[in-house]
């Protein structure tokens, strides 16, 4: 994005062997990762000056911070079916997509994402394949069908377009409890709204409801018909504003919010601390949208008062040597019942250290969006599909479940890794008992 220059990290685990997950992220066509097989971990580098979540691109769509037109929304839509009908004749199944999990991958810096509509070119790459969701409570089930998840996601995508584009406009329509009236109204704003009508009518009910080959097809009718063939224009004539630098209020504030973000970076930026930086862009974005749509003349938006998330991180590493002896007292016995010799318990819980801090990089999955650090279910809405809206979460605190995620998580790795060197130190005692003996 204009305005932001700095990287973070997406961590994600898989269970594949080292061979087929190299050639599924060796297709997909992503540069920046390093694969760890030792903890089975994938780490991504991502430049958010040029690549960008599709969670979060939405989100500042739906929060008025950005504006894409809806022919570039529908072409994305296009683009992130095309990438899974690609990976599927492959035989490449992601098993955990999210809008989470979807990078788009700009490929020319004069056209950065800007709170403008500006020229996107773009590749799509999908990250996290073969990781559970970690943050659902059961996330050794959380496995979805790769059609299911690309429908849902285009859906999602098409609905909040739609509801930008004419929830205002409805605004008034359903409080009318008259049938006769509320028909009328209806009939009222087809007639003043008939391509937009029209063109969520063909994608949705027409479309994507029916089968992606109809999806397809209703997009290619739809730039036909609005002189956007093959999406040369990015732009449905005469339904997507011309926005010009000259006429455009938005359009002349592109200068002052890559300002604003410059700022913000220098500010609250560090080396390695990405994860707090972006809970504050979080938090700044919608202020700098109000800034956009209420004033005359712009302000730099400050960072407000982190309220709202906390740093897990602390989460992370709180407990490790708790665990680690709670573990061993409650299983050396058991693994020692018969023999006679002491443990070394220092030389077992440095060897054990030093195996968890490289199994325990997984727990860095929590890092990867500032939503997992939400305080309250006050924020809910923010959460896309990946936290279930109907489950305990409405009536638990967020973090409090994400806590207890991070909590079973760490306790799970620990017990594996300390029994596992337990019974490696009683069998290298028994060896060198034996060889004493001969």
């Amino acid at each position: 994005m204009k305005g932001l220059n700095y990287s973070s990290i997406l961590t994600y685990s898989y269970e594949k062997s080292q061979e087929d997950m190299k050639r599924i992220l060796e297709f997909d066509g992503l540069t920046n990762w390093q694969q760890n097989d030792d903890c089975k971990i994938v780490e991504y580098k991502i430049d958010h000056s040029m690549q960008i979540t599709l969670s979060l691109l939405l989100y500042l769509q739906e929060s008025k911070f950005i504006r894409l037109t809806i022919a570039q929304n529908i072409q994305l839509c296009l683009d992130i079916l095309q990438k899974y009908q690609e990976l599927k004749k492959q035989n490449i199944q992601h098993n955990y997509l999210s809008s989470d999990r979807i990078l788009i991958n700009l490929t020319d810096i004069k056209h950065q994402i800007t709170i403008m509509p500006e020229r996107l070119l773009y590749t799509i790459h999908f990250v996290g394949y073969d990781c559970p969701f970690y943050e659902k409570e059961n996330y050794k089930n959380s496995k979805k069908n790769d059609d299911q998840s690309i429908k849902e996601i285009i859906i999602s995508i098409t609905q909040l377009i739609r509801n930008k584009e004419l929830k205002s406009k409805e605004k008034g329509k359903q409080l009318i409890t008259d049938q006769r009236k509320r028909e009328q109204k209806e009939k009222e704003f087809n007639q003043k709204y008939p391509d937009l009508v029209n063109i969520f009518k063909t994608l949705m009910d027409e479309g994507i409801f029916k089968s992606f080959d109809k999806f397809i097809e209703a997009s290619q009718i739809i730039f036909e018909k609005y002189n956007n063939l093959n999406n040369k224009n990015q732009r449905l004539v005469g339904v997507d504003k011309s926005f010009t630098m000259l006429k455009s209020k938005r359009g002349r504030r592109i200068d002052n919010v890559k300002e604003n973000l410059e700022w913000i970076q220098k500010q609250y930026y560090k080396d390695g601390q990405f994860y707090e930086f972006q809970q504050i862009l979080q938090l700044t974005f919608p202020l700098i949208a109000k800034e956009l749509k209420e004033s005359r003349i712009y302000s730099d938006q400050k960072a407000p008062k982190n309220d709202k998330y906390i740093n897990l991180k602390e989460d992370l590493s709180n407990n490790k040597e708790e665990f680690i002896n709670q573990i061993i007292n409650e299983n050396k016995d058991e693994i020692m019942k018969d023999f006679k010799f002491e443990l070394d318990l220092k030389l077992i819980k440095d060897d054990i250290n030093s195996q968890l801090d490289n199994q325990l990089k997984i727990l860095n999955y929590f890092l990867n969006d500032v939503k997992f650090s939400l305080i309250n279910q006050d924020n809910i809405q923010q959460l896309d599909n990946i936290l279930i809206r109907n489950s305990f979460l409405q009536i638990k605190n967020i973090q409090q479940h994400i806590q207890i995620q991070i909590s079973e998580l760490k306790q799970k790795i620990i017990q594996e890794v300390v029994i596992t060197k337990l019974k490696i130190y009683v069998e290298l005692q028994i060896m060198q008992v034996s060889e004493d003996m001969l």
